[in-house]
C-alpha cells in the first residue's frame, strides 16, 4: 500500500468518526465543541451555522417579566440597577487549593444555576441584593434541595438573598433586606 492510499484511508476514517460524533452530539443535545476538540485542525470540517439547532427565545418567562416591571421602578427609587438571569458561577468563585477534580465538581454544582434578579449599585454593578422569584417548582423536593444548596453557597459568599412569591409588599421586603 502506498502512502497516498494510507492517507486517503486515514482521512476517510477521520471523516466517518466526525460524522458519527456529530450525529451523536445532535441526538444528545451536546455542543459541537466536543466534536471539534476530538479532531485535529487538519481534519476539522466547518458546520454551516444554518445547520445548527439554535433559535431565539425570550430572556424571561412571562412571570419574570411581570415581576421585573414591578421591580424596576422600586430599584430606580432606591437608586439601584437591576440585572437578571445571572449565573451563580458569575457571582461566586471556587476556593483555591482544590485539586482539579474537586474544583470541577464544585464548579459543576453552580455552573448551570442562576439568580433571577440582582439589585446593584449603578456606578459599578456591585451586587447589593439577590432576588429569587419562587414559583411552584420550588415546592418540590428537588426544588427545595436546590434552594437549600443555593442559599448555603450565597450565604458563604456573603450575599443577601430575598426569596419572594410575587410583588405583594415587594418594596417593603427589599427595604427590610437592605437594612439587615
Amino acid at each position: 500500500m502506498e502512502f497516498k492510499d494510507v492517507f486517503i484511508i486515514g482521512l476517510l476514517i477521520g471523516i466517518s468518526i466526525f460524522i458519527r460524533l456529530w450525529r451523536q452530539s445532535s441526538k444528545t443535545g451536546k455542543a459541537n465543541a466536543k466534536i471539534e476538540e476530538s479532531m485535529s485542525e487538519e481534519t476539522q470540517i466547518e458546520i454551516p451555522i444554518e445547520k445548527t439547532p439554535y433559535i431565539r427565545k425570550n430572556l424571561m418567562t412571562k412571570n419574570e417579566w411581570s415581576f421585573y416591571k414591578q421591580l424596576k421602578p422600586i430599584a430606580d427609587e432606591l437608586n439601584l440597577s437591576v440585572l437578571c438571569k445571572t449565573r451563580i458561577a458569575d457571582l461566586v468563585d471556587i476556593e483555591k487549593g482544590l485539586n482539579k477534580s474537586e474544583w470541577q465538581t464544585a464548579f459543576n454544582r453552580i455552573n448551570k444555576k442562576h439568580i433571577d434578579f440582582i439589585l446593584c449599585k449603578p456606578e459599578n454593578l456591585y451586587p447589593i441584593l439577590l432576588i429569587e422569584l419562587d414559583d411552584n417548582t420550588h415546592d418540590t423536593q428537588k426544588g427545595k434541595t436546590r434552594d437549600e444548596f443555593v442559599e448555603k453557597v450565597l450565604d458563604k459568599a456573603g450575599y443577601k438573598l430575598l426569596r419572594t412569591r410575587g410583588t405583594s409588599n415587594l418594596k417593603e421586603q427589599i427595604e427590610t433586606e437592605l437594612k439587615q
